[in-house]
């Protein structure tokens, strides 16, 4: 297992360079992990001793001292003066026939709904989990995938003490990052994520509409704060706008431990709902030892949401990179609509997304995105990056907010 992670790591260098944070590596993922809820409130963890902190299950209301009442612990707020969030996100749209267009990028004056995100595993710090104090891999993976949400949301992101990229060797036999009983590191984890979600409900977010984001790891734990916070309690699941799970497997409805009250988007004006994916190219379906599109343990079929056509069938994604595939252009990103088309596809273990290059002879856009490691990963580096402006858009419609 660590010669795997660092071959991921390497892989993503060589693929971004700098721009490594792609590697939202999550063999360990929580893909397929059963998200039931414990007979007991879950509990999050004394800063300094590690024990349990009472009251961490509890509603929202005045609550226990949190690490998330301290502006540090935050990599994006929107009363931060100067976040991860801020950032340089302007963009070149490449056309196939070679012509180029800048698209500024402006955040929204005062959005309806707030976006709340938990990142993939990136950190380079030392094993069994990370500090909260981020470096440039959760900087990058931050503006890459999720500051564009400013254009349609209020942004929220703690820093949370995942299990980092060199802690996945130490708890490669683990089939679960998620359920209480898992190892302790990924409860660490998971219990931040909490911590932070319920200060936010406390003191931001009583009485908003949310849009939860995850990817990976992050989405792992995104998907058990529902189970355990939201699915079953309507006053908090009616303000969920969507929950995007990306790259981590979501049970389809009628699998063991689906949501009860949380369905796929099946169309882009329908909230409550999930959308959640694996990206695989078409050239390179998942093979028998896939790392995605399936449950890591157990029976069942997990859930495939196309972004690009909700309902079912392909579509044309909207795909946002960082501009290490375009030369010439000067703008920290490129814009390709169209690069991609997507189908949710199956067989009779995978449930994927399906991507297949529309780039013909001739097509003065980039000739390959990257984003490859083995085939057991897919595209699962750049399963944000694909659909980013869908998902965007998707939030926009879901809102009802109008594009500038």
């Amino acid at each position: 297992m660590a010669t795997v992670v660092a071959g991921v790591v390497a892989a993503a260098v060589a693929t971004f360079g700098t721009v490594a944070l792609l590697a939202a590596c999550s063999g360990e993922d929580t893909s397929g992990a059963p998200a039931t809820t414990p007979a007991t409130s879950p509990t999050t963890t004394n800063e300094t001793s590690g024990g349990p902190v009472d009251g961490a299950g509890d509603p929202p209301g005045p609550g226990p001292v949190s690490a998330y009442d301290d502006p540090a612990n935050w990599l994006c707020r929107p009363d931060l003066g100067d976040d991860l969030c801020d950032v340089d996100l302007d963009a070149t749209l490449v056309r196939a026939d070679g012509t180029t267009t800048e698209e500024p990028f402006t955040p929204a004056a005062d959005p309806p709904v707030d976006c709340f995100y938990v990142y993939p595993t990136i950190s380079g710090d030392p094993p069994p989990n990370a500090d909260r104090t981020p470096g440039p891999e959760e900087a990058n993976v931050v503006a890459n995938q999720f500051a564009r949400f400013g254009e349609v949301c209020r942004t929220f992101a703690p820093s949370y003490r995942q299990v980092p990229l060199r802690g996945l060797s130490a708890l490669s036999g683990s089939t679960t990052t998620t359920l209480p009983g898992a190892p302790v590191p990924f409860e660490v984890a998971y219990a931040d994520v909490l911590d932070a979600w319920q200060q936010y409900q406390r003191t931001d977010g009583a009485d908003r509409r949310f849009v939860l984001v995850g990817h990976s790891q992050g989405a792992g734990h995104l998907r058990r704060l529902i189970a355990e916070q939201i699915d079953d309690v309507p006053a908090v699941r009616d303000r969920m706008v969507s929950a995007m799970l990306i790259g981590s497997g979501v049970p389809a409805p009628g699998s063991p431990d689906a949501f009860a009250n949380v369905p796929p988007c099946r169309e882009p004006t329908q909230t409550g709902c999930v959308v959640s994916y694996a990206t695989f190219d078409a050239a390179a379906p998942p093979p028998d030892d896939s790392l995605f599109g399936r449950p890591r343990t157990g029976t069942g079929r997990v859930l495939c949401t196309n972004p690009a056509s909700l309902a079912g069938g392909s579509g044309p994604l909207d795909s946002y990179y960082p501009n290490t595939v375009r030369p010439g252009t000067t703008t920290p990103f490129v814009r390709l609509e169209g690069w991609w088309d997507a189908e949710c596809t199956s067989n009779e273990r995978f449930d994927w997304l399906q991507v297949r290059s529309t780039r013909l002879k001739g097509d003065q856009r980039p000739a390959d995105l990257g984003g490859r490691i083995t085939p057991q990963w897919g595209l699962h580096l750049v399963d944000v990056n694909v659909a980013l402006g869908d998902l965007i858009d998707l939030v926009r419609t879901q809102t009802a907010q109008t594009s500038s």
